[in-house]
């Protein structure tokens, strides 16, 4: 199982235990690889949670710099594999999204007036048949 693991930049933090904490720690103990890009908001939090649960997590990047990597003293940080090169977050995404067999993913911003980039990649990972992972 590859699990893309993606959100919103601003979400508060009671939010992310409740849709996507529990999820994680489920899923954690099993034979699951992750993939995680390295924005702020939900990015920054599963790499925090998962920097001493698992060695299994890909992360990626747009450039050459990754903005974000949580501390590899006494993690497991120092054994995830890293990609990055990607020209901007639509082809770092697809390549995300092409990968995985399944995501977690809440779209806190989209509104009538905005569809939020979240909620585009939860919808194309819809399109592809990809596997949503909620309660």
């Amino acid at each position: 199982m590859i699990v893309y693991i993606f959100g919103n930049g601003n979400i508060k933090y009671s939010d992310f235990e409740e849709f996507y904490l529990k999820l994680i720690k489920r899923l954690a103990n099993e034979n699951v690889q992750f993939i995680v890009c390295d924005f702020r908001g939900v990015d920054t939090l599963i790499m925090e949670y998962l920097k001493c649960e698992t060695e299994k997590v890909t992360i990626i990047h747009i450039g050459e710099k990754l903005r974000y990597l949580p501390d590899k003293y006494k993690t497991k940080v120092s054994q995830w594999k890293i990609k990055g090169g990607f020209e901007d977050d639509k082809s770092r995404d697809n390549y995300a999204i092409n990968i995985c067999t399944h995501f977690i993913a809440k779209d806190f911003n989209s509104n009538k007036n905005r569809i939020s980039g979240t909620q585009k990649n939860i919808e194309l990972c819809q399109s592809l048949n990809k596997i949503k992972i909620d309660e």
